[in-house]
């Protein structure tokens, strides 16, 4: 039987580095949030602050709460979450097709992907699908390698398989919603989980050279054959997948349309200097300030040695989760912290590559530093998880 954190004579070691870094992004956080009040209506930023300074609370207390009730409880929870999450999802998608008709699932940016709760707030289904997704694919990881007798591609066809089945019901609902960003977080997740399980290396190779294809190929048809890459988008010129590739190849020509975002980011912080422009000043008008693009408004008012101390401050989050990994024992722990590590560094990367117009705009957002209880609250599964491992790390090398 495996031992629980919650037993009464254990001593519980707490992660005070963890906790550290977490609780400084979100003071950096706060700050920025109350910054992206010049960009839009200050009552609503205020209002913001509160909601956040609460997720904050009611995560910490969320995960004391996961702490007490021990790692197997969260996992075998999991598979009954992923019930629940699919249902919700499927009703976000009816509404978008206006097969039914509620207020609680309005149109935002674009997408049905929340619930709006008057009086509560909003709540993100596929915020919470994508952290169900990984701890039952480290589930279905540790039962196939407990099980599993050779190590051929027929195996790692089996386990591949069994991911695909968990994957793609969710994948679909959330695309149809449509949302993009989720789904790419979903399967870099798990690609690294099924990466890192014991299959064959040459599984890496292959789905690297895929993505590799794609995402060129992508970079290649829009520069030489763009007919063929709108019909690849569905024919309609008007895709706003196929926009923000226009919006993020060639921001300047369409900075006042599928650009307009990217192109006010760059300026902003182009122009910052080391210090920044000062507090509160509005270069340009940036959207979704508070949120995709807090990144850039705490660049643009901290300047070179602000943005500097945010990346050095997200990444330090993957390394310190990546630290606890390495050194703990528990092999199911370790496949989901691995999906967790992977969620993050992606978003770390994608968000501030996207602002920096390195990569394109897909709406995903800064962990811990942009505004939305529900990433908080679903990352905070993952990281009990991590908190856990680390005491045992620690209860191991006091023994």
């Amino acid at each position: 039987m495996r031992t629980q954190i919650n037993e009464s004579k254990r001593k519980f070691y707490l992660d005070y580095v963890l906790v550290g870094i977490i609780l400084v992004s979100a003071v950096v956080g706060l700050i920025g949030i109350y910054l992206a009040a010049a960009f839009s209506d200050f009552d609503t930023t205020t209002h913001d602050i509160t909601r956040q300074v609460m997720w904050f609370a009611i995560s910490f207390i969320f995960m004391f709460i996961l702490l007490k009730f021990g790692t197997d409880r969260i996992f075998s929870a999991a598979y009954i979450a992923y019930g629940i999450l699919m249902v919700l999802l499927l009703i976000q998608v009816l509404a978008r097709y206006h097969i039914i008709n509620t207020d609680l699932i309005p149109r935002i940016n674009g997408a049905y992907a929340w619930y709006v709760i008057p009086g509560v707030g909003s709540f993100q289904p596929s915020e919470f699908m994508k952290i169900m997704i990984i701890f039952i694919s480290a589930n279905i990881i540790h039962e196939h390698n407990k099980e599993k007798d050779d190590h051929s591609f027929s195996s790692d066809f089996s386990l591949a398989f069994k991911l695909f089945r968990l994957v793609l019901p969710p994948l679909i609902l959330i695309v149809l919603q449509p949302d993009t960003g989720i789904p790419i977080i979903i399967l870099i997740s798990v690609a690294f989980m099924f990466f890192l399980s014991g299959v064959r290396s040459e599984w890496f190779i292959i789905i690297f050279s895929v993505a590799f294809v794609l995402f060129f190929g992508i970079i290649f048809l829009y520069y030489n054959n763009p007919a063929l890459l709108n019909r690849m988008f569905g024919g309609n010129a008007q895709s706003y997948r196929l926009n923000r590739f226009y919006g993020w190849l060639d921001f300047e020509k369409y900075a006042d349309s599928h650009g307009h975002h990217l192109f006010n980011a760059i300026a902003s912080i182009g122009t910052a200097g080391l210090k920044g422009h000062g507090l509160g000043q509005v270069i340009l008008q940036i959207p979704e300030a508070h949120t995709d693009f807090i990144f850039a408004v705490l660049a643009q008012n901290f300047g070179f040695l602000g943005a500097t101390g945010v990346v050095i401050l997200s990444f330090s989050l993957d390394m310190r989760l990546a630290w606890i990994a390495f050194n703990s024992d528990l092999d199911r722990e370790r496949y989901l912290l691995v999906g967790a590590i992977a969620m993050l560094f992606f978003q770390h990367t994608e968000n501030i590559g996207m602002v920096l117009g390195v990569l394109p705009i897909t709406g995903i957002t800064l962990p811990f530093f942009s505004y939305g209880g529900s990433s908080i609250l679903s990352y905070m599964l993952p990281l009990s998880v991590a908190f856990y491992m680390y005491s045992e790390i620690t209860q191991a090398r006091k023994h």
